[in-house]
């Protein structure tokens, strides 16, 4: 620093408090941005006054059936001992459908099902296709005309006490299917329904190549039955043949009752 800044600091310190406080005087004044109307002091009170946007957070926060509620039954679902939390752990449901071998994959490889389902001659064409199914489901009468009708089956559906109602009802079966040790908790548990059916697949597969060779062996087996019948054949007649071969064997002698003995003779 030369002789002349050093000299001039006091001027500049001076210049610059002086800026500063016009500058606050003018952000506190009745036309600066902190007072005036929209301003920042009339922002911040909307903001922090009954009702705003804070108070509004705090609401939704607090109340069971908001965001947070319904992150912590979502939480719930989703615990490892429940059926969703089991069907997403590791080398759960999902994981094993998901698998290279899975379902998923299953469905999803060429020449596989949903292949075969959006080809050109696939379901999903003659679905699409003019007079098809999706024609008819449309059509005037059809059955979604007779679904949405005034007391048609929607409107049973949806009636009160009716079967929506009673599955939805507390105890109601939606209830008893997602209670602990329900029907999905014991069709996605380890061992449960489903496991004892994919292992049942995997036994049925197993039985294919046996059943293969016991099909291929039948045939064969007609033949030896065939052939044995040709040979008790010449047998049969031949026993007809012999003397005495078709007659009966001679019963025992009848018993006839014995006379009683007369005292007399026995004196």
């Amino acid at each position: 620093m030369d002789v002349r800044s050093l000299a001039l600091l006091p001027v500049q310190v001076t210049v610059a408090a002086t800026r500063t406080t016009l500058a606050l005087g003018y952000f506190v004044s009745p036309q600066g941005p902190l007072l005036r109307d929209g301003g920042y002091a009339t922002q911040l009170s909307r903001l922090l006054a009954e009702g705003g946007l804070l108070d509004r957070i705090s609401r939704i926060l607090e109340d069971e059936h908001g965001p947070v509620g319904l992150a912590y039954t979502l939480a719930e679902l989703t615990a490892e001992d429940r059926p969703i939390g089991k069907a997403l752990a590791r080398d759960g449901l999902l994981d094993r459908m998901a698998s290279e071998e899975g379902p998923f994959v299953r469905l999803l490889e060429t020449g596989g099902p949903l292949d075969r389902a959006l080809s050109e001659e696939g379901a999903l064409y003659r679905f699409l296709a003019p007079e098809g199914a999706l024609d008819r489901l449309l059509a005037p009468g059809g059955p979604l005309e007779r679904l949405i009708e005034d007391d048609g089956a929607l409107d049973q559906l949806l009636a009160v006490d009716g079967p929506l109602d009673r599955v939805l009802a507390p105890g109601g079966l939606l209830e008893q299917m997602l209670a602990d040790e329900g029907m999905i908790e014991t069709l996605l548990m380890p061992g449960g329904t489903l496991d004892r059916l994919v292992e049942l697949g995997e036994t049925f597969e197993k039985l294919v190549p046996r059943l293969d060779m016991l099909s291929a062996a039948i045939p064969t087996l007609n033949q030896a039955v065939g052939v044995l019948n040709h040979a008790v054949e010449p047998l049969s007649s031949l026993a007809t043949r012999i003397p005495g071969g078709r007659r009966r064997p001679a019963g025992p002698p009848a018993l006839t009752p014995r006379e009683p003995v007369a005292e007399s003779a026995v004196e």
